[in-house]
């Protein structure tokens, strides 16, 4: 379960017993309250009570199995996000969030009524929901209960919103009307332009949602005037305008703002994949003074880390990077933001490297001239991208596939902890910007797809797994399991 989730969440009560029902089932084996009471950091006779609630809670009875002597385990014949997204629903921010992503608005009595919770009980919930819109410079207003601020930033939470929740709460996932819109502007976008379109479809599939309904009901994005004269001269911006139509299928095209086109393009720069050859950071101008500050940050950087890449196409991952940071950033800066999960693993997994990037840029113009807000999040984006410049090399050809999905460099750091943990002798890949389907994994002869987000839309004929959203160490031990077994 994702950070962003339990933050929702609030009541710690509820989020111990999400942890714990997550616990029994990630553990495989007849796990016993001490362990679990170790982990969790609470008492045994606290999760003896939290274990009755939870099978008053739950609507499948004996979901809990006591192995004598042993420990509880649950079956896997339950979903345990359905399980989980029961508990959840005692938590009142989940609804209130989605009514007014719907435009539902009520005051704080008619909220207290529909929930059946007394005022200064709601009132506790909602100031812990201001606390989280913070992070994404918002507000929130009690007259009545609405989400307030610039447009670009509320996008935004509603994209991560939906995003972090959609494998507990599948109400508002991207439905077949939206993959039909995907799947129509990509096969345009390859077919009559040059660019290679390396993108995350996932992500995607989630801002053509979001980007959609907050047109639909009437709002619209303002960009500078400058920023939009910049991307203009961008190679993506003339094909931009013809998939405007495809993008927004209800409104005609004379309708929409200048903005919105500008946007649909700046969007992309927050859904690159980044490989070697993708695109040269210079094809794109910009200012001479920001692109020498990005050339003098990178020389400095490799100096001081001692980081020399004889490939000159990865070198230009970084600057390519960094030039998007500075367009995206100027849409907001919550564009910077990471996931949780993922400065967290990397933070620890690569601390020295980690440190030094963080060093570096916090000494750099670049956070003035950029407007770096989140800069633990940038440092951990360089980090991933050096490791993968240290230790990428050519893939063979396909057989297992690794659908991930993830924000930035992620994708990049992921690809290389694949290809270092499988056999040699064994065909890898990693896809981002495809969804899987049946038909693919018949034409390729996929014997295994592994993936780290939840799409139970269709069988796909060959054995799968489902990693945690950043891979653990029980997941590399499943993904062994089923590799070697499949040998």
């Amino acid at each position: 379960m994702n950070h962003f989730f339990l933050q929702l969440v609030a009541d710690k009560k509820i989020k111990r017993q999400i942890k714990l029902l997550q616990t029994i089932y990630d553990a495989h084996y007849p796990i016993s309250l001490e362990e679990i009471s170790n982990d969790l950091d609470t008492t045994t006779r606290t999760l003896s009570r939290d274990l009755k609630d939870l099978d008053e809670i739950l609507p499948e009875k004996d979901t809990f199995q006591l192995v004598k002597t042993s420990g509880y385990v649950i079956s896997r014949e339950h979903d345990v996000d359905n399980l989980i997204l029961h508990v959840s629903e005692q938590s009142p921010l989940f609804k209130i969030i989605y009514s007014i992503y719907d435009e539902i608005f009520l005051t704080i009595d008619e909220w207290a009524d529909e929930l059946f919770l007394s005022p200064s009980t709601l009132y506790r919930y909602l100031n812990h929901l201001k606390k989280i819109l913070k992070e994404y410079e918002l507000e929130l207003t009690l007259t009545p209960v609405s989400i307030v601020g610039s447009e670009q930033n509320i996008r935004f939470f509603y994209f991560y919103y939906l995003y972090n929740t959609d494998d507990v709460h599948p109400e508002y996932k991207p439905n077949p009307k939206q993959f039909a819109i995907f799947e129509e502007a990509y096969n345009h976008f390859m077919e009559h332009t040059t660019i290679q379109a390396h993108i995350h479809h996932r992500s995607l599939l989630y801002w053509i949602t979001v980007f959609n309904k907050r047109v639909a009901q009437g709002h619209y994005i303002k960009i500078d005037q400058q920023l939009i004269d910049i991307q203009k001269q961008a190679p993506s911006y003339v094909y931009i305008h013809k998939l405007a139509k495809i993008l927004l299928p209800d409104v005609p095209l004379s309708d929409i703002p200048e903005d919105e086109i500008a946007y649909m393009d700046l969007l992309l720069l927050d859904n690159y994949i980044y490989h070697e050859g993708l695109r040269n950071p210079d094809d794109y101008p910009l200012d001479s003074h920001i692109s020498n500050l990005i050339h003098t940050f990178l020389d400095d950087a490799f100096k001081k880390m001692s980081l020399q890449y004889e490939n000159e196409a990865i070198n230009e991952i970084f600057g390519f990077y960094l030039r998007n940071l500075y367009l995206i950033s100027k849409v907001t800066p919550v564009f910077q933001k990471n996931y949780y999960e993922i400065n967290k693993y990397i933070k620890s997994r690569h601390p020295k490297s980690y440190t030094s990037w963080l060093n570096i840029l916090s000494e750099s113009p670049l956070v003035k001239e950029f407007n770096l807000i989140f800069l633990e999040d940038i440092a951990v984006n360089l980090t991933m991208f050096s490791y993968y410049a240290v230790y990428k090399h050519d893939l063979p050809e396909l057989n297992i596939y690794f659908a991930f999905d993830g924000k930035v460099a992620y994708l990049n750091y992921v690809e290389i902890l694949i290809d270092n943990f499988v056999n040699n002798n064994l065909q890898v890949t990693m896809i981002a910007n495809k969804r899987i389907t049946k038909e693919m994994v018949k034409e390729l002869g996929i014997d295994i797809v592994i993936h780290n987000y939840k799409d139970d839309d269709e069988d796909l004929g060959c054995l799968t797994y489902r990693t945690a959203r950043v891979p653990n160490n029980h997941d590399w031990d499943m993904i062994s399991e089923l590799v070697y077994g499949a040998n």
